[in-house]
C-alpha cells in the first residue's frame, strides 16, 4: 500500500471514532396510544421509517405481559376460551410485529406493565397476591384495577413465570420497558392489576425488591436489557434525587439495566425545574421526551419543543419551585443543568427516549405531523451526535424538506417564537400556575380558581392580561410569518399556515378565558368590573371559536378542535359552564 494512502486511512478511521464516540447507544422512539381508543396512525409505528432516521430502537405499545398464557406456571390455569383466544391471538401479532422490526435492524423494548395478570390467575390466586389498601396509579378508575402486594411470594413467583413467559413466547425480544406509575386496563380486556409499588417512602423497599428480581430475571439471567421507567407522583423516585439515590444505589450496576427519566422534575410541563435526578447515581440513564404536549396543542399547532429539552427552556434561567411552578425570584445557580447537554459530562446519559406519538386522553388528532417530526428529529439527531448543536439540526432538518435559506429561516423564526407564545400565553410569570388547567381538548377553568384568586391578592391581574396580551401578538406574528412561507411541498405549505391560524385562535382564545377568569373572581368577591368590557371579551370570545370552527372547515390539514368542556368532557367547572353563567347574568341585568 503506497504510504500517502496512511494519512488518508488515518483520517478515515478517526472520523469513525469520532462518530462512534458521540452517538448514544440508545436512540428509541415510543408510540403511546391513548387508552381504549383505536392506535395512532402514524409513519412512526414503521420500522422502516425508524431505521431511515437513525433510531436504534422502539418502545412499542403492544401490552406483551397480556399476551402469555401462564402454561409455563400451571399447565391449562386459563381455562376460559375466549380469554386464551384473546391472548393467542395478541401473541400471534406481536410474534409478527417483532419479526418486521427486526428485519428492518430495530430492536424491541415493549412498554410493559408487570403484575398485570388474566383473570383466570386472579381468581385461583387472587387471595395470595392482593395487597391492602387502596389501588392508586391505574390511570383512573377501573372496576378491574388491583393492587398486587410484590412482598408475597405467589406474587413473586407469577412475576418470575410472567418474566420467563414473555422470553419463552418471544425469544428474540431484546428487552422490556418497565410502567409502574400508571396502569392502564382499557384495552386489555381479560386482565387485572396494578402498581406493585406502594407511595411514598415506602416504596423505595419495593423498588428495591421489584429491581433485584427483574435484574436477575432479564438482564442477568436471560442477557437482555431493561429500561426501568422512574415515572411517579408527588416527591418520590421521579423527581427526589434523594429518594432516586436510596433506590439505585441498592441495586448492582449492569449493562442491561438502564434507568428511563423524564427530562423535567414533573411531567412535560413549563415553568419547571430540570430533574435532579439526571446524571446521579452509579447507573446508566436514558432520557424521555416528548414531541408533542398534552397540555400544549399535541401537535395541533407550532410548539418547537426539542431546543428546551437539549438546551434548557428560557424560564430555567430563573429559580422554579417544584411543584408551585413559580419563580422563587432569585436566579438559578449556573452549575446546575439546564438542559440534557449539561449533564454529559457525567457520562450518565446513554440515550434518549422520543414520544414521537402519546401522552394525554382523546385530542386534538393532528393530520399532518409536521411539528411532531421536527421535535423528534432535532432530539433523535442529537442522540445520533452530541457535538452537534441544536440550530444545526435544526437546518439539517429543513433541508431534509428542501426549504432554500429564505425559508428556512422564517421557519425557525415561527418555530422560536412558539417556544415563549405557548409559556405566555398558557402560564403566568407572576405567581404559581396550575399547569393542567388546559390539556388534551379541554379547558378546566376551575383549575385555576385558587391561582386567579391569589392573581388579584397581590394586585397582578395587569401584569398576568399584560403577558397575554404578549402572547396573542406572538402568534399574530406567527400566522404572518406562516403566510409569507413558501414550500415545494404545497400540502406541507397549507399545513404549516392552518397550524399556525390554529394556534393564533386558541391563545386569543385563551387571552379572553384569563380575563372572564378574573372578572369571576372579581364578582365573586363583590369587587367592581365594567359590565360594558365584559360583553366585548363574550363577543370577541363567540367570534373566536366560530372563527376556528371555520378553519376546521376549510382544511383537511387542521386538526380537530378543542372543546368547551373541562378535563374529559366534564361540563362542571368548564370555560362553557363559565362563559354560560355570565351570559345568563348579563342577559337578566
Amino acid at each position: 500500500m503506497p504510504n500517502k494512502l496512511y494519512p488518508v486511512l488515518f483520517t478515515l478511521l478517526n472520523c469513525v471514532n469520532l462518530i462512534a464516540q458521540h452517538q448514544m447507544p440508545y436512540i428509541l422512539d415510543m408510540v403511546h396510544n391513548n387508552p381504549g381508543e383505536k392506535p395512532y396512525i402514524t409513519k412512526y409505528n414503521s420500522p422502516d421509517f425508524l431505521k431511515e432516521q437513525g433510531f436504534t430502537g422502539a418502545v412499542t405499545h403492544w401490552y406483551i405481559n397480556c399476551a402469555i398464557t401462564y402454561d409455563n406456571y400451571k399447565k391449562g390455569v386459563i381455562k376460559n376460551k375466549a380469554e386464551r383466544e384473546w391472548i393467542e391471538h395478541r401473541a400471534n401479532d406481536i410474534e409478527h410485529k417483532i419479526t418486521t422490526f427486526h428485519k428492518a435492524g430495530i430492536a424491541v423494548y415493549p412498554f410493559t406493565d408487570f403484575i398485570v395478570f388474566p383473570q383466570s390467575i386472579w381468581e385461583k390466586y387472587g387471595k395470595e397476591i392482593t395487597g391492602k389498601g387502596n389501588v392508586t396509579g391505574t390511570g383512573g378508575s377501573d372496576e378491574r384495577a388491583r393492587k398486587p402486594n410484590l412482598h408475597n411470594k405467589r406474587t413473586q413467583e407469577l412475576l418470575i413465570a410472567q418474566i420467563d413467559g414473555i422470553f419463552k413466547r418471544f425469544p428474540s425480544l431484546d428487552g422490556l420497558t418497565l410502567r409502574f406509575g400508571e396502569t392502564y386496563l382499557h384495552d386489555t380486556p381479560f386482565h387485572l392489576g396494578g402498581s406493585p409499588v406502594r407511595n411514598g417512602e415506602i416504596g423505595i423497599e419495593d423498588h428495591i425488591l421489584l429491581l433485584n428480581i427483574l435484574r436477575e430475571e432479564i438482564c442477568v439471567k436471560r442477557n437482555k436489557k431493561l429500561f426501568y421507567r422512574t415515572w411517579d407522583f408527588g416527591y418520590n423516585f421521579h423527581t427526589n434525587p434523594q429518594y432516586y439515590l436510596a433506590v439505585t444505589n441498592q441495586i448492582e450496576p449492569h449493562p442491561n439495566l438502564i434507568f428511563s427519566i423524564k427530562y423535567q422534575q414533573d411531567d412535560y410541563h413549563r415553568m419547571t425545574p430540570f430533574n435532579p435526578t439526571l446524571g446521579i447515581g452509579k447507573h446508566q440513564q436514558i432520557v424521555e421526551s416528548q414531541s408533542r404536549m398534552e397540555a400544549y396543542g399535541k401537535g395541533a399547532h407550532p410548539y418547537y419543543t426539542a431546543k428546551g429539552v437539549i438546551e434548557g427552556w428560557p424560564e430555567t434561567k430563573y429559580e422554579i419551585l417544584f411543584g408551585e411552578h413559580r419563580f422563587t425570584g432569585k436566579k438559578n445557580s449556573p452549575e446546575l443543568p439546564r438542559g440534557i447537554k449539561d449533564i454529559l459530562s457525567t457520562e450518565r446519559l446513554q440515550g434518549i427516549m422520543t414520544w414521537s406519538n402519546g401522552g394525554g386522553w382523546q385530542g386534538p388528532y393532528i393530520t399532518h405531523e409536521i411539528w411532531t417530526d421536527l421535535n423528534t428529529y432535532i432530539v433523535s439527531h442529537w442522540a445520533q451526535n452530541t457535538r452537534a448543536t441544536e440550530e444545526e439540526l435544526f437546518y439539517q432538518f429543513t433541508d431534509s424538506l428542501k426549504f432554500d435559506l429564505f425559508n428556512a429561516d422564517i421557519f425557525r423564526q415561527i418555530a422560536i417564537l412558539s417556544i415563549e407564545g405557548v409559556r405566555k400565553g398558557h402560564c403566568n410569570s407572576y405567581t404559581r400556575n396550575d399547569v393542567w388547567w388546559t390539556r388534551d381538548e379541554f379547558f378546566s377553568v376551575v383549575a385555576n380558581v385558587d391561582i386567579i384568586r391569589n392573581i388579584l391578592k397581590k394586585g397582578l391581574q395587569e401584569k398576568v392580561l399584560a403577558e397575554k396580551t404578549e402572547a396573542t401578538a406572538i402568534w399574530l406574528q406567527i400566522e404572518a410569518l406562516s403566510k409569507q412561507l413558501t414550500c415545494i411541498d404545497k400540502d406541507l405549505q397549507e399545513a404549516i399556515k392552518v397550524s399556525c391560524t390554529y394556534g393564533r385562535i386558541k391563545y386569543q382564545l385563551i387571552e379572553q378565558m384569563w380575563k372572564i377568569m378574573i372578572v369571576e373572581e372579581k364578582y365573586q368577591q363583590n369587587i367592581p368590573f365594567n359590565t360594558q368590557e365584559v360583553n366585548e371579551i363574550i363577543d370577541k370570545y363567540d367570534s373566536l371559536w366560530k372563527e376556528w370552527k371555520l378553519l376546521k372547515e376549510s382544511s383537511p390539514w387542521c386538526a380537530t378542535l378543542y372543546t368547551d368542556m373541562a378535563f374529559r368532557n366534564q361540563k362542571k367547572g368548564s370555560i362553557g359552564e363559565l362563559v354560560k353563567t355570565w351570559k345568563e347574568r348579563i342577559y337578566n341585568n
